[in-house]
């Protein structure tokens, strides 16, 4: 079964009216048409101040998946480490090298700047040059518990086989989580996986990046899943 329904927000408004809607999780992050990067620390913070649902934070400085310089890691784990002061579930953060394998060494300067955080492995893993080797590369990284894809761009038969697949080739204790995109008319596909799901166009109304979320959106997607 859908073990999680988690909810990309942007604003306090978004996280309440997500938590209203029935989400189990809340991604926050910035910039939602760059597919997510950092936010503000105060942002963080009057969110958690805000909501009971558990909150996890993007670490992520630029649109791509290979860091441009090393600043942008120390960025990075400056961020990890500000981010862990506050009672958030994780981080959500990916990053690979020029040969499109997890770049470990940057990964490990990110998480050990919050050693108390568990962390989602964002959709980095789509691009990656071998899907299994870098989800066994994971393994280094105990903090990692979530890894996030859409399955691919075929069809909803095509993306959950794809998740199926991810989910078999996952380490223990590390669960798939699938973002579900604007097509919302497959869900019924999710409901046997031992997954989680994950939106963010499909919470808002309307289904655009700068919508604010709906609860009733949320609702009605959360209900999909259950039914």
């Amino acid at each position: 079964m859908v073990h999680a329904l988690e909810v990309i927000v942007q604003s306090v408004e978004d996280a309440v009216a997500a938590e209203q809607g029935g989400a189990d999780r809340l991604e926050l992050v910035r910039d939602l048409g760059r597919d997510g990067l950092t936010p503000e620390f105060a942002l963080a913070e009057a969110i958690c101040a805000r909501v009971r649902v558990p909150v996890r934070v993007m670490i992520r400085e630029e649109k791509a998946f290979v860091a441009s310089s090393p600043g942008v890691i120390e960025r990075m784990a400056a961020s990890a480490a500000q981010f862990a002061r506050l009672p958030i579930d994780g981080l959500v953060v990916g990053i690979l090298d020029s040969g499109g394998a997890i770049a470990r060494d940057a990964m490990r300067k990110v998480l050990d700047a919050a050693p108390g955080c568990r962390a989602t492995f964002h959709r980095a893993i789509e691009q990656v040059s071998d899907r299994a080797q870098a989800l066994s590369a994971l393994a280094v990284f105990p903090q990692i518990d979530r890894v996030l894809s859409a399955g691919g761009n075929g069809g909803w038969a095509a993306r959950v086989r794809t998740i199926e697949a991810m989910t078999a080739e996952a380490l223990p204790g590390v669960r798939i989580m699938m973002a579900i995109g604007l097509e919302v008319d497959g869900l019924a596909l999710l409901r046997p996986l031992a997954i989680d799901a994950h939106i963010g166009r499909a919470a808002r109304s309307p289904q655009t990046v700068d919508a604010p979320v709906s609860a009733e959106a949320v609702r009605r997607v959360k209900g999909r899943l259950s039914v």
